[in-house]
């Protein structure tokens, strides 16, 4: 059998595609303007946040999620082994060194004991992804960094909505 199984599918409908082509109409307010701050609004008011900012790219995001923490040349930021190349290459992106961690089988997200092992004087954040929809051993992780005062900047690209303990 010759199975194709997309990594993804995008759905859409008239309204999407009238949505986004009034955004593009209005020249440069399709990156800023009152359609953002609408989306922005509606995401702070979907996770319960005060405030939220969106970006271009989930890449855009951990690059100034790590500049926004002063991380750079010469500190190594702990990433998961199975990922996509943006969560390795932001730390590049301001001359920091990505380690990569083992996933583990639950979640595939990044296993913590391995991460604990990757640990050095030089570790300054971890970056887990919660994978495919599903949240990664997020507490667990989150205990490890708040133990080794490193930052941990989640990326939930793939899993926009998702809840923790479901399983």
């Amino acid at each position: 059998m010759n199975w194709k199984i997309p990594l993804f599918k995008i759905y859409w409908d008239k309204d999407d595609v009238r949505a986004v082509s009034s955004a593009i109409k209005k020249g440069m307010y399709w990156a800023i303007g009152p359609h953002i701050e609408e989306f922005e609004k509606g995401i702070s008011e979907y996770i319960g946040a005060k405030y939220s900012t969106v970006f271009n790219s989930g890449t855009s995001a951990l690059h100034a999620a790590l500049l926004a923490h002063d991380i750079g040349s010469g500190n190594e930021v702990i990433v998961p082994s199975f990922t996509f190349i943006a969560t390795a290459n932001a730390p590049l992106f301001i001359g920091a060194r990505p380690v990569f961690a083992d996933i583990e089988e639950k979640t595939y997200g990044l296993d913590p004991e391995d991460v604990k092992e990757k640990i050095t004087e030089k570790t300054k954040a971890i970056i887990p992804i919660h994978c495919g929809g599903c949240p990664c051993l997020i507490r667990e992780l989150k205990e490890i960094a708040e133990d080794n005062d490193l930052v941990l900047i989640e990326d939930a690209a793939e899993a926009f909505g998702a809840r923790i303990d479901f399983w």
